[in-house]
Parts: structure tokens; sequence; C-alpha cells
């Protein structure tokens, strides 16, 4: 119920606004503010609202003219001085034409100078530029404010659809590499083959049941990578000595999906295969307060050509920057044996 109310509220000052309904409380208010501070100046309340009217008529043309052309053509524009210019020339001809309507309407009256140097030449004075400029002033803050909020929402809609095309890309990554593993698999070990499908396919309903969300328990992140290390250590059997390093409390927060498992894709890949010696991967995870750091070391058996990483590195640099912005680390540092990926996190 509080739900539907907000967005009911909400649809309303829309309609509101989209309907121009707040320029009809705005003239309300005009009138309003004119005839009480005026009504005891004059006998008849029908004859106040006339004259009223007649400032009514000049103002608000001369409003619409400043609003809706003077603005979007010069100001907008950022033509500055012809904008000044046009503005006060517009301000000086309603001035005059609205002096030629009073002494047309009312020069037969029997003290005329109470409408050129009483009350009238007062509300003259007092709200043909002053009101002009406010309004204007009022509008442009309003239009200004409204473009922000426009920029504000693209940008946000670019960025959630590039995250989205982003982690639509991990997925067939990590389907790419977990297929080939299978198939090595297939006629090397029958049964090892099959032990990894079906690790294979918690981790693909880990991937289209539980990550939906921005962020997600930091238990399910580490589950995932648990099981890849588990669906990877199937595959290469004893050649790889792999460590998980928990350190700290590392529960009760969340993150977002997939932003970990790169690392960890990128640790196998390129992991030393040497016969006699040691092929190790090492992946030590630790929270600190509110910062967590990730750790992972493989050896390698020579310097590659070209950067480490290809698109899975691309991928989740370019996340960083969008979910951690001024929030993250990523350090890398590359030996001639070793290779090791420091991603620290504020949470």
């Amino acid at each position: 119920m509080g739900t539907q109310a907000q967005k009911l509220f909400l649809f309303n000052w829309q309609k509101f606004y989209r309907l121009k309904l707040h320029h009809v409380l705005l003239w309300i208010c005009y009138f309003n503010f004119w005839a009480a501070v005026y009504k005891h100046q004059y006998t008849s309340m029908l004859f106040l609202f006339f004259v009223i009217s007649i400032y009514f008529v000049f103002n608000a043309g001369t409003f619409y003219s400043v609003v809706y052309y003077l603005i979007p053509k010069y100001f907008n524009t950022h033509r500055y001085g012809p904008f000044f210019i046009t503005f006060i020339a517009t301000v000086l001809g309603m001035s005059v034409g609205l002096a030629v309507t009073l002494h047309l309407i009312f020069k037969a009256h029997d003290n005329p100078y109470a409408y050129y140097y009483g009350p009238i030449f007062m509300m003259s004075l007092s709200s043909n530029g002053t009101v002009l400029a406010g309004l204007g002033a009022v509008k442009l803050v309003l239009d200004r404010m409204k473009n922000q909020r426009h920029m504000r929402t693209v940008e946000h809609q670019r960025l959630e659809s590039e995250l989205q095309y982003l982690k639509a890309q991990v997925n067939p990554h990590f389907l790419f590499n977990a297929i080939n593993s299978v198939y090595f698999l297939i006629k090397k070990d029958p049964d090892k083959a099959s032990e990894t499908l079906i690790k294979l396919s918690d981790l693909l309903r880990f991937q289209l049941y539980d990550c939906s969300d921005e962020v997600i328990a930091i238990e399910k992140e580490l589950e995932y990578l648990q099981n890849y290390i588990a669906l990877e250590k199937l595959r290469k059997g004893d050649k790889i000595k792999v460590e998980y390093m928990p350190e700290g409390n590392l529960a009760g927060f969340q993150i977002a999906p997939f932003l970990l498992i790169p690392f960890l894709e990128n640790a196998f890949k390129f992991v030393s295969n040497n016969g006699n010696g040691l092929n190790e991967i090492r992946f030590r995870l630790t929270r600190t307060d509110d910062q967590l750091t990730a750790v992972f070391y493989n050896t390698h058996d020579a310097l590659p050509k070209g950067p480490v990483g290809g698109i899975g590195l691309k991928n989740v640099k370019r996340r960083l920057e969008l979910l951690y912005p001024n929030r993250h680390t990523l350090d890398i540092e590359q030996t001639s044996t070793t290779y090791t990926v420091t991603l620290t996190l504020t949470l």
C-alpha cells in the first residue's frame, strides 16, 4: 500500500507539472499578493481586480516571452550580451505599453495621478523588472536542475547498460574455460569428466539464479570460488598445489558478483606446468575493518608475450571503475616465475 501511494503521489506531481498547473498556481498567488497589498487603498475590489488584471496581461506576456523565447534562444546558447539587451528592451517595452494602456483607459478619471504616481506606479516599479527577473531566474534554476537530472539519468542508464554487458561477458568467458576442462577429461578420465560436469552445473546454477542482484553476500561469492577451485583441481589433478587462505571475519557484508573469479581464472590459466618443479596457486582473502583485500598468486613458466589476462582482466578492471570508483586499488606484480594480483576494496 505504501509503495502504491508513493507512486500515485509521484504520478500526480508529474501530471501537475506536465499540465503546467504550477503556472496557474503562480498567477493565482500573483493576484492574491497584490490584492492583499493594495486592498485598503481602493474602495472597489472589482476595480482593483481590473487594474491587477491589466498588469497581469503585460507581466504574463513579458514573462512567457522571456522564458520561452529569450532564454532558449540567447541565454541557453551562451549569448549573454544579446540576452540582457533584449531582456531590458522587453521590460522597457512592456512598461511603455502598460503606461499607454493605463492612460487610454483611465484618462477620464478625476484623479489620474493616482494611477501614475500612487499605488499603481509603485506596483509598476516593484513588479515589472523584479518579478520578471525573479521568475526568469527561478525558471533558469529549474531548467538547470531538470537538465542535470536528465543527464544523471542518462549517465546512470548508460553505466547500467555497460555493467550488464560486462557482467554478461563473464558467463560465456567462464563457460568457455569450463567446457575446455570437461573436453580435456572426457577421453582421459570419464569418471572425472562426469564429476566435473556436476561441479559445472552447480556453478551455472549460481550464475543463473543467485547472482542477478547488483551485490550478493560474500559467502555466496566464496562458495562459487571454492567450487571453481574444485572444478579446476579435478581437471589438473595433483600437478598444482592450490591454497585458499581466508583471514579475519569474512561474513556479513556484500560484494558485486563475479568480481573475484577473473583473477582466479587467470591464475589457473597461466599457472606453471613444471614436471619436476612446484606449480602453485595461492588465494588469500583478508578483511580489516571496512577493507577487503584479495591476493592471487601463481607460478608461471615464462613471461607471456603481451599482457596477461585478456578479456577477463579488462572486464573486471572496468567493472571496478564503475562499481567501486575511488574505493579500490589493483596492483599487479609480475616476475620471471611468479604473478601476483592484489585487490583492495573499501566496502
